[in-house]
């Protein structure tokens, strides 16, 4: 039994109902705000409020992946991870160069890394699962591919599939890894998807406290990275942190965590996923483009949607390893 006398199950549709009406009731007030600022033609704040709403977007998914997570357990969540990864590298190949040479590598990537490293994940097999891709496909991969001597910018290749590896497949397994860890094998379903919904609202919660508060900071130094993304602050990523560790140690109590270990945790993933984004973003404007999405007319990539939770997801897990085993 949960707190309230609430079962697990009861308890994970309750705490999601409350954030769909919260984020629901957020969204209105969005859409009148912005009704109102296309009325006195005020341009700044209109594109605010569009950045807002999209930021607010972002839960609906959120909601969605932890409701499919309680309904058709982590096997479901491995599968649907899974098919993102492949989904996230091979968008991220698209913009990276490739040659007849690394066809091989890439079947590898794909069918070999993508599935073993999932299947290790259900096993439980951790100590094997982080390092399969950066030690053992870093190793491998360049070796299918020298073997059919085509060394033309051999090193930018090579690097190119091994980080897409990392940040596509490997960063982004840790957000279901945490679901199979000890810390967490006596918990149910509904309670293993709730550590997950609480773990993805804090990613979405870090951004939007970080829109918000880079919007009332904008006429002030201290940019994080203005040639990458202007509006990002310093000031803002304070704010982002501090209040979700006061997010994360409101919900504490349905975590492994104790209240302190949750707040540290929820300014770690507010960390992790300012920089994580800043990341992929230099890593867009490296290739010549400014989204991960510009090859699919104009709308958000898969890697836009993840840049977030890429960074977050390996900090959140190995905190998570490291209290718990102290615990």
């Amino acid at each position: 039994m949960s707190h309230w006398n609430l079962t697990d199950y009861e308890l994970f549709w309750f705490t999601l109902l409350i954030l769909t009406l919260l984020v629901g009731l957020a969204h209105i007030a969005c859409y009148f705000a912005l009704s109102r600022a296309e009325r006195t033609s005020n341009k700044s704040r209109r594109a605010f409020l569009l950045r807002t709403q999209r930021h607010l977007s972002a839960f609906w998914w959120v909601f969605i992946v932890s409701a499919l997570v309680s309904i058709f357990g982590t096997v479901g969540s491995l599968i649907v991870c899974a098919v993102i990864s492949f989904l996230g590298l091979r968008e991220f190949i698209t913009l990276t160069p490739v040659k007849i040479g690394d066809h091989r590598a890439l079947f590898f990537a794909f069918f070999v890394f993508i599935p073993l490293q999932y299947i290790l994940i259900g096993m439980g097999q951790f100590g094997f699962f982080t390092v399969l891709i950066p030690v053992y496909a870093f190793l491998l991969l360049p070796v299918l591919s020298v073997v059919r001597q085509d060394i033309d910018k051999f090193l930018s290749r090579k690097a190119s599939l091994q980080w897409g590896l990392m940040i596509a497949v490997y960063c982004l397994s840790h957000t279901v890894a945490i679901l199979h860890t000890e810390s967490v094998a006596d918990f149910s379903t509904q309670r293993k998807a709730l550590l997950l919904l609480f773990f993805l609202t804090l990613v979405r919660s870090a951004m939007l406290w970080q829109h918000m508060a880079d919007y009332f900071f904008r006429k002030r130094e201290g940019r994080i990275a203005a040639l990458i993304h202007s509006r990002m602050t310093w000031p803002g990523l304070y704010v982002s942190a501090a209040a979700n560790a006061l997010i994360a140690s409101s919900f504490f109590w349905f975590t492994p965590f104790t209240f302190w270990q949750a707040a540290i945790a929820g300014a770690l993933i507010s960390f992790a996923a300012v920089f994580g984004r800043l990341v992929m973003r230099g890593i867009t404007y490296s290739l010549g483009v400014k989204d991960w999405g510009e090859l699919t007319g104009g709308q958000q990539g898969v890697m836009d949607r993840l840049d977030a939770i890429l960074y977050a997801a390996p900090i959140f897990f190995h905190y998570a390893q490291f209290v718990t085993a102290r615990s």
